[in-house]
């Protein structure tokens, strides 16, 4: 058995997740011409950037340097793997001509492993489908530096902003807090000017190239209203995927003049259902309808609309209103499921690109643009130190253990780097049990 196939074989952990990383690193190729005054390896450099982001601290390395001095031993070491610390200005040169998409098989490893071991049934919906959530967001922004992979707005004054933006997708479910990373998908000049054009055309060259992927699992794809149009919605039809997509009034003209028509002739379902929120009741009140037309061209695609109002029923205030089509079947069972499958489309943003902007990845600080590659890999490996943070819980106990005695993601991450400023570690599990330990410092730290 190979030692690719054995790690596979063993229960997640951390030293298992970064086995994947370094299976994606060996095969890439080294930019750099052969020389022997090579001081660091390509994987140093990817490895040092990831263990920034896992940290997450920018100077991580610079106290490693520091705790080498001391002790002859550091962390991103015995943690990461390092054979030797490179500065930022290395890591940014070098990882310029590193394309993000060679470190996009880590993420389907993990979500191979996460279905054939369980870990994913409790994402899983009332037809066996998994939630994807398709969303855009920004992830560098400036009006000076600026390469041919920006897309750029020209402003009323003259002056223009350069911007990079992607589509983050990830694993959702109505039951569960957090969410699972998938590979993003880059948007790029040539994808159009305008936001609905280009965030599209990303997102169905996103379904083209991984949804094969993440079969044999029934996958179906949640969006906003930028993604409820034919060709979208036909695009997820011939990629053997279901959606459940927003639809609003004001760009559907012609499908909401069909329900109008529909309801006239009290062909429209309504189902009103009872829910207590704590301790106040609340009117879910659905309007229904299979087979209606998208749009008002033929060929028109045929796609199943509903409707939820949530109102207080002690008052009547409306708490939530929101449409969606989709092209599941919708009756007095389904509905429901499909509008709370529906609404878990805000996790994408609360659960992922808030987490990654505000709690301790700082996605939208410039740790570097680069002209080639540099901007896109350096958020790919963003993005890997938030999926092991993510299924870190999931699977390894001392690691949850420590996430729920420590409250607060800021707080863990606060810990780890005072932790290992200080003193050195042997391994992962042995910071996370010092972590969990009782015992003062002195009988646990490590300092041969």
């Amino acid at each position: 058995m190979s030692e690719s196939s054995k790690m596979e074989t063993l229960p997640l952990s951390f030293a298992v997740l970064l086995s994947y990383l370094y299976q994606a690193i060996e095969p890439i190729a080294d930019p750099r011409q052969s020389s022997n005054a090579t001081r660091y390896k390509l994987s140093d450099v990817i490895l040092g950037a990831f263990s920034v982001f896992f940290m997450p601290c920018e100077s991580f390395l610079d106290h490693q340097r520091h705790l080498q001095s001391r002790q002859g031993k550091d962390n991103a070491q015995s943690l990461f793997g390092l054979k030797a610390i490179p500065s930022s200005a290395q890591i940014r040169n070098l990882l310029d001509a590193v394309a993000a998409a060679d470190l996009f098989e880590v993420f389907f490893k993990v979500y191979g492993v996460l279905q054939r071991g369980g870990w994913l049934q409790p994402y899983q919906q009332w037809n066996g489908h998994l939630l994807v959530g398709l969303d855009g967001t920004e992830y560098f922004r400036s009006q000076k530096l600026h390469c041919e992979c920006c897309s750029s707005r020209t402003h009323k004054n003259g002056s223009v902003t350069y911007f990079h933006q992607a589509i983050l997708p990830v694993i959702v479910a109505p039951t569960q807090t957090q969410v699972i990373a998938l590979a993003p998908e880059f948007i790029t000049p040539q994808d159009g000017h305008e936001k609905q054009a280009c965030e599209v055309a990303a997102a169905k060259r996103w379904i083209s190239a991984h949804m094969a992927r993440l079969k044999p699992q029934p996958i179906t794809l949640l969006g906003d209203d930028l993604y409820s149009h034919q060709p979208m919605c036909a695009h997820c039809l011939q990629q053997q995927c279901s959606f459940i997509f927003t639809c609003l009034p004001e760009s559907h003209a012609a499908l909401y003049d069909w329900l109008g028509y529909l309801e006239a002739h009290r062909e429209v379902q309504t189902l009103e259902l009872e829910q207590w929120n704590k301790r106040t009741k609340e009117l879910y009140r659905y309007r229904y309808v299979n087979q209606l037309p998208l749009r008002d061209t033929p060929p028109a695609l045929l796609v199943n609309g509903c409707e939820v109002t949530v109102v207080r029923a002690s008052d009547g205030k409306v708490l939530y209103s929101n449409a969606f089509v989709t092209d599941h079947d919708l009756t007095p069972a389904t509905v429901p499921q499909v509008v709370s499958a529906g609404r878990s489309r805000w996790q994408t943003e609360n659960e992922n690109h808030n987490v990654l902007k505000t709690k301790g990845y700082h996605l939208e600080h410039n740790f570097g643009h680069g002209q080639r590659h540099l901007a896109a890999s350096l958020l790919t490996l963003n993005l890997l130190a938030f999926l092991f943070h993510t299924v870190l819980p999931l699977v390894d106990d001392a690691y949850q253990q420590m996430r729920q005695k420590r409250g607060t993601r800021k707080g863990f991450f606060q810990d780890l780097l005072a932790l290992t400023k200080y003193l050195w570690f042997e391994s992962w599990q042995h910071l996370l049990d010092f972590m969990l330990s009782d015992f003062p410092p002195a009988q646990t730290a490590n300092s041969s």
